[in-house]
């Protein structure tokens, strides 16, 4: 009996453009998939950062979409070494593919087969997969011992309200919330269609102040970067994954967090603290503190269960008593992985 799953690579933004409906659909059945995988957060970052081809892989059954891995072709400038590389590196914390329940590793392995049987790549690299990920899965079955390394990994924790946040957090948020409230009034607020662009400016502003204070530019003074963000977060809010939180002393926003939520049909959501910033005319009150403390109570009364803060490991972190969340990396040499079907080393 033939074999009835199809494989089909998109080469073209037009092609991967017109499989977003689909891509979309299947996102929803995988409970796994961050808001990082949607297409409103890829699709965009395609547009800015993309390389020099796309090859994503669609997996079909019998007319049923099984999978996705969007990987595309990328040349390393410095070393001239080309690399095949999952859409939204370098600044998505969480890479996978996306993946229907019964999707299995075996197929999302011949999905990478089909990759990796084209030509004109050097390395294939796939970090910041989730230890649970299928594509992970398939792609340890692949890697030789030395092609597998350790990601930075991310950090989260309950979503709770302020009085159950770590007791010298807690205390903090407390006093600096009282403190706040002496020089006038304090306000948490969650943008919309008519705000966030209000309130993201405000982030590139308290962000791009904070990074000067030290003689650095921060993420944000890459004009790449600001329009790939601008294209993402009305696309977001739209389909309710943005949570664009600001801190209002007396109407002035004194801190922003930018973060992505799953939506409320996840049986346990996560909320995602992507990006923060803060005044920094106001640190004596501690608005970044403030501003995590309330956001992390407005997540937990919107029925939020986890709070990631994704990757780095800042000072201020180890005050919330983070649970540390690995991730995977993968780094495989065409040369190693010749012996595949079809694949010339």
């Amino acid at each position: 009996m033939p074999d009835s799953v199809q494989y089909t690579l998109l080469r073209t933004t037009k092609a991967l453009r017109a499989f977003a409906p689909q891509w979309t659909a299947l996102w929803q059945q995988d409970q796994d998939a961050t808001p990082f995988q949607r297409p409103e957060w890829l699709l965009p970052w395609w547009h800015q950062f993309h390389g020099s081809e796309l090859r994503a892989v669609t997996i079909t059954k019998d007319g049923t979409l099984l999978g996705f891995l969007p990987f595309y072709l990328y040349q390393e400038p410095r070393t001239r070494e080309r690399q095949l590389l999952p859409l939204g590196v370098g600044t998505t914390d969480y890479l996978n593919g996306v993946f229907a329940p019964d999707c299995m590793v075996s197929q999302i392995r011949r999905g990478i087969e089909m990759v990796c049987a084209e030509d004109g790549w050097d390395t294939l690299y796939a970090s910041d997969l989730p230890l649970h990920s299928k594509l992970a899965q398939a792609l340890e079955s692949l890697a030789e011992p030395e092609e597998r390394f350790a990601s930075e990994g991310c950090s989260r924790m309950a979503a709770v309200p302020i009085a159950a946040l770590p007791q010298k957090i807690r205390r903090n948020a407390m006093y600096y919330r009282n403190r706040a409230r002496r020089q006038g009034s304090l306000e948490l607020t969650v943008a919309d269609a008519s705000s966030w662009a209000e309130s993201f400016d405000a982030l590139v502003r308290l962000h791009t102040e904070r990074w000067g204070q030290n003689g650095e530019n921060g993420v944000l003074a890459d004009p790449r970067v600001l329009a790939w963000h601008r294209e993402v977060l009305p696309l977001l809010e739209q389909n309710g994954c943005l949570r664009l939180c600001t801190l209002r002393l007396e109407g002035e926003i004194i801190a922003v967090l930018y973060a992505l939520v799953d939506p409320p049909s996840r049986p346990s959501r996560t909320q995602y603290f992507y990006l923060t910033a803060y005044s920094i005319h106001h640190a004596d009150l501690r608005p970044g503190t403030l501003l995590l403390a309330l956001a992390i109570e407005h997540a937990a009364n919107e029925g939020v269960a986890t709070i990631d803060m994704l990757r780095g490991d800042e000072a201020y972190k180890q005050l919330w008593h983070l649970e540390r969340a690995p991730t995977r990396g993968f780094a495989l040499r065409r040369s190693s992985i010749g012996k595949m079907a079809g694949v010339a080393a």
